[in-house]
C-alpha cells in the first residue's frame, strides 16, 4: 500500500492544536486562527511625546508581529509606553503621522484536516499529514475541500455524466463521470447533496451556466453546503484517461477527499494510479493530450517516418494510433503521453 503527504498551509495568526504522531480524520481540527481584519491606527509619537520620525526608534515590536491585548508596542527611556488595546497584527509604522497600523484579530476559526492520516510535521506555517493511499492530480477545479465515498456513475471513460445518474444514492458521495457534465447535471448534483464531481472535462459554457445558477440561489439564501469539481484532462468534452478511469472504478466505494481549488483527489487504501510518460514507443498504450483526441486512449501502432502535416498546418513527427473508441488517427508525438502503472510501495 502506498502513501502520500498532504500539506495543510497555516495562514498567519494560526495556532496548531495537534502534535506529531496524532491520528486525524477529515473532520478533525488541526489548528485555529483569528483572521486579521481591516487596519486601524494607533498614536505612537504623541503618546511618547516624540517627533513622528524618530518615534520609530522606540518600537519594541517588528512589523508582522502578533500582539495580544495590552502587549507592549513601544517604550521610551522615560517611562512612557504604548500598548495595543486588543489582539492584533502589527502591520507597520507611519513616520509621517507618527502612528502604528494595526489589524485587529477577528473571531477564532477552525482549520480542518479534510484528510485521514497521521501528522508527521508541525511548523508555524504548515502541518503535514501522511495519508495511507494515493493522490490523483487534475488540471483544474473549483470548490472547497470535501470528503465522502467514491461513486463511479458512468460505464466508461468517454461517457457523459447525465442528470439521470444523480439520485438519492449519490448524496454525500464523490461522483465520477466521464467526458463531461452539463450545467443541468451539475445543478442537480449539488441540489441532491453530492459532495463533489470528478470529470475528464467540462464545457466552459456549462461551467458558467452552473456558476450563474448557484449565484442566483445564494442571493435568495439557497445553494448551501460545500461542492467541488475537479477536471482531470481539461476544458471541453474530453474523455477521462481510460487507465485512470479503470483505476477509479476499482476503488469504487472507498473513502476519498476532494480538493476542488487544488485539483487533487486523495483515495484512501489505494495503490498507485496509472502515470504517464512523454517519450512514447510503438506498442505503448497512449492518451491524447490535445484536440481532437484529447483524453482519448488507444494504442500507438507505429511511429511514422519523416514529418507529417497535422490539422493545424504544422509539420511534426507523428504516429499512427488506434483509439479505443474505434477511431484511427495520425497524431503528433508531442500530443501523446504513454500510460504505465507505477510500482506500488
Amino acid at each position: 500500500m502506498t502513501s502520500v503527504v498532504h500539506s495543510v498551509r497555516l495562514p498567519i495568526a494560526s495556532t496548531p492544536s495537534v502534535k506529531v504522531g496524532a491520528r486525524v480524520q477529515p473532520e478533525d481540527v488541526l489548528a485555529t486562527r483569528r483572521p486579521p481584519s481591516d487596519g486601524v491606527t494607533l498614536q505612537v509619537a504623541a503618546a511618547l511625546r516624540r517627533p513622528a520620525e524618530s518615534a520609530s526608534e522606540h518600537l519594541v515590536a517588528r512589523p508582522g508581529a502578533l500582539l495580544q491585548r495590552g502587549e507592549l508596542l513601544a517604550r521610551d527611556g522615560r517611562g512612557r509606553e504604548v500598548t495595543v488595546p486588543q489582539a492584533c497584527l502589527f502591520l507597520g509604522y507611519d513616520p509621517d503621522h507618527g502612528t502604528a497600523l494595526l489589524s485587529p484579530l477577528g473571531v477564532e476559526e477552525p482549520i480542518v484536516s479534510h484528510v485521514r492520516g497521521r501528522v508527521t510535521r508541525v511548523t508555524p506555517s504548515t502541518i503535514d499529514v501522511r495519508v495511507a493511499g494515493a493522490v490523483v492530480v487534475g488540471v483544474a477545479g473549483s470548490g472547497a475541500a470535501v470528503h465522502g465515498k467514491l461513486r463511479v456513475a458512468v460505464h466508461d471513460a468517454a461517457e457523459e455524466l447525465r442528470a439521470g445518474a444523480i439520485d438519492s444514492d449519490t448524496t454525500g458521495r464523490i461522483v465520477v463521470g466521464g467526458s463531461r457534465a452539463s450545467a443541468e447535471t451539475l445543478t442537480r448534483a449539488r441540489a441532491m447533496g453530492v459532495a463533489g464531481v470528478v470529470l475528464g472535462g467540462v464545457l466552459d459554457k456549462d461551467l458558467r451556466d452552473f456558476e450563474a445558477t448557484q449565484a442566483r440561489r445564494r442571493e435568495v439564501g439557497g445553494a448551501g453546503g460545500d461542492f467541488s469539481i475537479v477536471l482531470l484532462e481539461g476544458y471541453g468534452k474530453i474523455g477521462m484517461d481510460p487507465g485512470v478511469f479503470d483505476w477509479l472504478r476499482r476503488h469504487d466505494g472507498k473513502m476519498v477527499s476532494l480538493f476542488g481549488d487544488d485539483a487533487r483527489l486523495y483515495v484512501y487504501d489505494a495503490d498507485e494510479p496509472p502515470t504517464r510518460r512523454l517519450l512514447v514507443r510503438a506498442g505503448d498504450r497512449v492518451v491524447g493530450t490535445r484536440r481532437p483526441y484529447a483524453g482519448a486512449g488507444g494504442r500507438l501502432v507505429r511511429i511514422l517516418g519523416g514529418l507529417h502535416v497535422v490539422s493545424s498546418g504544422i509539420s511534426a513527427r507523428s504516429g499512427l494510433v488506434r483509439f479505443e473508441d474505434g477511431r484511427t488517427g495520425i497524431v503528433p508525438l508531442a500530443n501523446l503521453e504513454a500510460t504505465e502503472v507505477a510500482a506500488s510501495g
